[in-house]
């Protein structure tokens, strides 16, 4: 009796989540509540309910949900206040699979943000929000082939189509949600996709500018070849194309034209090296295109994009008691000399009649909880270390403690950064600690915590912009 009253109360909630998610007008400029580290704990809190997602193996039709709870207590630059922030999330799913031949997901989400005391950056009271964020369907040809045949063929196919979040390379360039298909093909030696999407609405734009920060319209189109001729390495190459439709709100008499179309080459790869347990992961990345510079308006006042990244990643896990592991990276970023008050916004960024060399993409890394720049005109050396400390005791088996330390500087010194107080002509930006726990408390049930302190460098202005900055989040996770 019990099991069935559990099922009806399970399916009830994923039920009302799916509906209110599909019938609910979302709320615009969620994703500008708390800036980067809003994006840094977005980013962590998928990788987590994706990993929990429904694997090919799992056939039929399945549903269930999580429930979040999240604090947030962080200092607001340059307002210099204390910020508070509590906020409910209830997501749902439904996935169905029919002999790994047509699979489907489904998931809606419900949040509500509960701001303490005018702590709204927005300036205006608490936020609701629905939104689908999976709704995909996926044809595996190999599958139905291998099905009829008795095995898979010597080349595979598959496509998904839908809203799905997608990367490309090490998700250096791109990771974001996007509605579109994907098509990947498969050899023994070989692996290529190709993309085709359009960005979603309840995504901010990558141009802070205030008329267009929650507008985009892009469409994005991206190939990728990995090779599997390796056993311990998986290069990549892969072309990226975005073109921008974005129409700035509100419209008005134009002073101001928002345009930015780029197009990205990239190289990588992923594996192991020298030791067996020595995971490494770097991409470079070339950028060229065009875009609209500060206070252009016609389309002969569009300038040149020439711009690059490069990331390198190494990870070692000891195999010993408490399970230590180490990290290091390191991330550049080109940027513009000439951009006087953004690396990433039109507004305030690359000059008339110049080449705009600031590096700017869709994509993500970790580059701290209190600072967290964005990808461009950066350098940026990370650290950390983390180990399981009491794996002894059964409760505590899954508690993973750690520490990251960055250290930033510009890549362009009289270039502007995305945080538009960094206006010195310096390079040196500053550092940050960072300390995190994550506890699996049981199958069901697992609780987080960061807290970082930044502490800025000659690259800021003033006494208010130099003092030092803190983020703190902690939440709570319960899947049913």
């Amino acid at each position: 009796m019990r099991s069935k009253v559990g099922h009806f109360v399970r399916g009830a909630m994923v039920g009302l989540v799916l509906v209110c998610a599909l019938t609910a007008t979302p709320a615009r400029g969620q994703g500008r509540d708390i800036g980067g580290p809003g994006r840094i704990y977005n980013e962590e809190l998928r990788l987590q309910l994706d990993s929990q997602m429904p694997d090919a193996r799992e056939k039929g039709f399945d549903a269930g949900g999580w429930l979040n709870l999240a604090f947030f207590a962080y200092e607001d630059d340059p307002a210099q206040r204390e910020r508070h922030l509590m906020r409910y999330a209830l997501r749902g799913w439904a996935s169905l699979n029919i002999q790994g031949v047509h699979r489907a997901y489904f998931r809606g989400l419900l949040q509500l943000d509960d701001w303490g005391n005018h702590d709204n950056p927005m300036h205006r009271g608490d936020d609701f929000d629905s939104r689908v964020e999976r709704a995909w369907y996926q044809f595996d040809l190999g599958q139905l082939m291998a099905l009829r045949g008795g095995k898979r063929p010597p080349i595979g196919f598959k496509v998904r189509a839908g809203r799905d979040f997608n990367t490309i390379g090490t998700a250096l360039v791109m990771s974001m949600p996007l509605d579109g298909a994907r098509f990947t093909i498969t050899t023994r030696k070989c692996e290529t996709e190709i993309l085709l999407g359009k960005t979603v609405g309840w995504v901010d734009n990558i141009d802070p500018s205030d008329r267009v920060a929650e507008q985009q319209d892009r469409l994005i189109f991206a190939t990728q070849v990995t090779s599997k001729h390796f056993a311990q390495h998986r290069p990549f190459v892969y072309f990226m194309m975005n073109n921008d439709y974005t129409n700035a709100e509100p419209k008005q008499p134009a002073v101001q034209a928002y345009e930015y179309d780029s197009n990205y080459l990239g190289v990588g790869s992923t594996g192991t090296v020298l030791l067996p347990k020595l995971l490494y992961s770097t991409e470079l990345v070339g950028e060229w295109g065009s875009t609209y510079s500060n206070g252009a308006n016609a389309a002969s006042d569009k300038d040149n994009i020439c711009a690059m990244a490069f990331d390198a990643q190494l990870s070692y896990r000891f195999d010993c008691p408490t399970r230590p592991k180490v990290e290091g990276e390191y991330l550049y970023a080109s940027g513009d000399k000439d951009r006087a008050m953004s690396s990433v916004a039109t507004v305030g960024g690359n000059q008339i009649g110049s080449k705009d060399r600031a590096f700017n993409a869709f994509g993500f890394r970790d580059t701290g909880i209190a600072f967290a720049p964005r990808i461009s005109n950066l350098h940026m050396l990370m650290a950390g270390a983390s180990f399981y400390p009491l794996e002894s005791m059964r409760c505590f088996r899954n508690m993973e403690v750690g520490a990251k330390i960055f250290a930033y500087q510009k890549a362009a010194k009289t270039g502007a950064m995305d945080d538009t107080t960094a206006t010195n002509a310096a390079r040196w930006l500053g550092w940050e600690w960072d300390l995190y726990c994550n506890w699996r408390i049981t199958s069901d049930l697992s609780w987080t915590f960061r807290y970082g302190m930044f502490f800025p460098g000659d690259a800021f202005s003033g006494t208010g912009d130099k003092s030092n900055r803190h983020f703190l989040y902690t939440g709570m996770v319960f899947s049913f």
